[in-house]
Order: C-alpha cells, then structure tokens, then sequence
C-alpha cells in the first residue's frame, strides 16, 4: 500500500524537505515497516534527522484514493536499513507511531488497510491474535 513519508519541525510548524514516496510492509498496533526509494530528502536523512532532534517527526500520510480520505500519523524512526540484494536496492524504515495503540487514528489505519483487496485473507486477524 502506498504511503507518503513527510519530515516535520513541530517546535517551529515547519515541514523541512520534500515528501518521500514509500509502501507500507507491515504493520502494528505501534508501528510499521515502510519500503522507500531513498532515505534522504532535500538536505536531511530521514533516520538521522529525527534521532538528532527530538523536534522532528515523520508523517505518515494514507490516502484513500476511492473515498478521498486522508489519514496522517505522526511517527518516529526507530531503524534502517539498505536492502541491497533487492533489485531495487531501496531502504526500509521501522517506524514507530507517536500515538497510543488506542487512539482512534490506529483504529482508522488498521480499518482502512482491512479493505484493501491486496492484503492476505486473515491478516487481520493475525494481527489481533493475543495467543
């Protein structure tokens, strides 16, 4: 599913570079895996930017193209790595939502990726599996 990854200052309200393109690989109730082309934007590193300055933070901005929602989680990187024995040699990014897992905007995103006829029947449910 495709997510766009936006860098932000929230001490000054500042959005800082361009937005990156990416996929979401994988979710959880407190984060998620993206897939991205590149990891730098404009004059900052996506990883390194955020962990440097506790002020910036990474939205992560789902756009539901059929209904014309938008739904932005605000996230901080938690690890990256360059995938080089891709083709694509792209980079994944850990993220970690600066939501609690109960906050309405999770329930939105997970209930949103619910309905996206890519995903595996039962993932859902996997998901929520407590044992």
């Amino acid at each position: 599913m495709g997510v766009t990854l936006s860098l932000r200052d929230t001490k000054h309200r500042l959005m800082l570079a361009n937005p990156v393109s990416g996929n979401l690989v994988d979710i959880s109730l407190c984060g998620a895996r993206l897939s991205v082309p590149h990891i730098r934007t404009g004059n900052y590193h996506l990883f390194y930017a955020c962990n440097d300055d506790p002020d910036k933070v990474i939205d992560l901005e789902v756009i539901d193209q059929e209904e014309g929602g938008r739904l932005i989680i605000p996230a901080h990187p938690v690890w990256f790595d360059h995938v080089l024995s891709s083709p694509t040699k792209h980079f994944e990014l850990g993220m970690e939502f600066l939501l609690p897992p109960e906050d309405p905007n999770i329930a939105r995103l997970h209930a949103f990726l619910a309905l996206q006829p890519s995903l595996q029947p039962g993932w859902l449910k996997k998901l929520f599996r407590l044992g």
